[in-house]
């Protein structure tokens, strides 16, 4: 079984083939797998995974053979691999640090750590969603994130153990860097399957710690997030006002540079609520109403009021959880007050109910897969280590977030600028003979060309990041040069075209466009037509007289 399942393995997840295809060279790998590594190895060229062999990218044949062998062979494994739906128990987990502090100072991701989470295990090819609480230290983030795993992974058991990410009392920071629970908690929503991960982010709204420091922690938490938690203590003060702007600053920012939507889900999450006796979803969009409020007579923090005001952000107010349950070293549901454990029955069971329908998409509200988003994060954080961009200030966070989307962006320019290039070089080289210049009018190269460049401009928009007007100055500028490149190898050809044409018009003695004719339809060269005698001429000539009519 172990020689089989290796047979109808994926060479890039080395997992058993998901929706499987074959490319030009014969090699099979996983449709989601072999989008995702040619998406994060070259927007342009594509190149097989195992031969290198150069391969279209449009050119995925679905192989329904080997699907069908696949799923005789594997139904057993698969059924070992992950389980089959909501209510499955899956094999024990444990959370995974996914980026840490180094001895300098800065943040660094763990690649192989990212790709074991979202490359394998089936996630490489299935849309993800990924729950994440913010908010300041120590305000037991952990302890929530402990209670979703719990629902998670019991959906149907209203007892909500704790244990999973490390949680404990007392006043020192337990959480450091951002961690990840290592294997997904599968859900079904709307018809799919949805691999569902929970981020533990160290808090963000540290005052004792570097601005760059948090900064960047924000920029991991919000790559690795589509459902966001905004968990705070009591109310809804200027402070929480303040470090919610700088965060929605950086989720802008990091939107546009990875063609990401800013925020996809948002929960103002309010702890130890006190103002009212009213617990809930309810009462809670009443605050939120009540904040709103506020801020637009303030009219101070834009970002924040942008992102109240979204159809997805909802508020949720949470009673303090009792004196016992405080001052408890375990911290067990059992010490909870009934009010307080209900509260956070329902607000568990409301996440958990919706993970599935917060999916990580793109700007455009395409799904992205596991695959796809693990190539994103390491794309920025390459960035982030290899340029040394200044993250000091919001104001340095964005230029240098700018400087990443410029750099990029003149990249795919260039390459579209080279493609259209070798395009023309390659149309050059193949039509320098008599016969295969003449089969091709400079009307229709002029066809071909314009197609071409077309194809190229519509590829570049969508590769092309920032803003409308960033992205149109920057296609104007490919166009025109694109133009230029056309014209000039128009004028060259045409040129080439009349030549030969008068240069075959010498050997048979006819017309110009006569003897073009014959040279299309018939793709005789010169020299035949001298050695084929009077017949042959007549033949040819004859021939000349259909095509010119038709």
């Amino acid at each position: 079984m172990q020689r089989l399942r290796e047979d109808v393995t994926c060479s890039i997840c080395l997992d058993v083939l998901n929706d499987p295809v074959s490319i030009e060279c014969g090699h099979n790998f996983c449709r989601g797998c072999l989008a995702a590594h040619w998406i994060g190895v070259s927007a342009w060229g594509s190149q097989c995974p195992e031969c290198r062999a150069p391969c279209s990218r449009d050119r995925m044949i679905p192989d329904t053979r080997l699907r069908a062998l696949v799923e005789k062979i594997t139904a057993p494994l698969r059924e070992e691999m992950e389980p089959q739906g909501p209510g499955a128990q899956p094999e024990p987990g444990r959370p995974v640090q996914l980026v840490h502090l180094d001895e300098e100072g800065d943040l660094i991701l763990d690649e192989e750590a990212l790709s074991r989470c979202l490359e394998q295990g089936g996630v490489g090819a299935a849309p993800v969603c990924l729950v994440s609480i913010i908010g300041e230290q120590r305000r037991g983030k952990s302890f929530l994130m402990n209670c979703l795993l719990r629902r998670l992974q019991s959906p149907n058991q209203e007892r909500m153990a704790l244990g999973g990410f490390e949680c404990r009392a007392g006043t020192a920071t337990v959480t450091k860097g951002v961690w990840m629970w290592g294997q997904p908690l599968w859900v079904q929503a709307q018809g799919r399957k949805v691999a569902v991960f929970l981020v533990d982010t160290e808090g963000s709204l540290d005052l004792q710690r570097r601005m760059e420091t948090s900064i960047k922690l924000s920029v991991f938490s919000i790559l690795l997030s589509s459902y966001w938690i905004f968990n705070i203590s009591s109310t809804f003060t200027r402070t929480e006002a303040d470090y919610l702007e700088m965060f929605v600053h950086v989720a802008k920012e990091v939107g546009e540079t990875c063609n990401l939507p800013p925020i996809q889900r948002l929960d103002l999450l309010v702890r130890d609520w006190q103002l009212s006796g009213a617990y809930g979803a309810d009462e809670g969009q009443g605050y939120l109403k009540d904040i709103t409020r506020d801020l637009e007579d303030s009219a101070e923090q834009p970002l924040v009021l942008g992102a109240l005001r979204a159809r997805g952000t909802q508020c949720y107010l949470l009673p303090h959880p009792g004196t016992r349950f405080t001052k408890s070293r375990a911290g067990t549901p059992g010490d909870m007050d009934e009010d307080f454990r209900q509260c956070l029955r329902n607000y568990v069971t409301s996440v958990v109910r919706s993970a599935g329908t917060h999916v990580r998409m793109d700007r455009a509200g395409q799904v992205l897969t596991g695959a796809q988003l693990a190539a994103r994060i390491k794309g920025v954080s390459r960035y982030l280590k290899t340029k040394c961009y200044d993250f000091s200030s919001p104001v340095k966070m964005a230029e240098a977030f700018a400087a990443m989307r410029q750099e990029k962006n003149s990249k795919a320019v260039e390459a579209a600028r080279r493609e259209y290039e070798q395009f023309v070089q390659e149309l050059d080289r193949g039509h320098q003979s008599i016969t295969c210049c003449l089969r091709v009018k400079p009307e229709e190269m002029k066809r071909w060309l314009e197609g071409k460049q077309q194809e190229l401009l519509k590829h570049c928009r969508g590769e092309l990041l920032g803003e409308d007007p960033q992205k149109q100055k920057a296609l104007m500028v490919l166009e025109q040069g694109l133009a230029g490149k056309t014209s000039q190898f128009l004028t060259a050809y045409g040129q080439r075209f009349k030549e030969k044409a008068l240069r075959l018009g010498l050997y048979i003695g006819g017309s110009v466009l006569a003897v073009v004719g014959a040279g299309v339809v018939a793709g005789i060269s010169p020299s035949v037509v001298i050695k084929v005698g009077v017949g042959g001429l007549v033949l040819i000539r004859r021939m000349v007289g259909r095509w010119m009519w038709a």
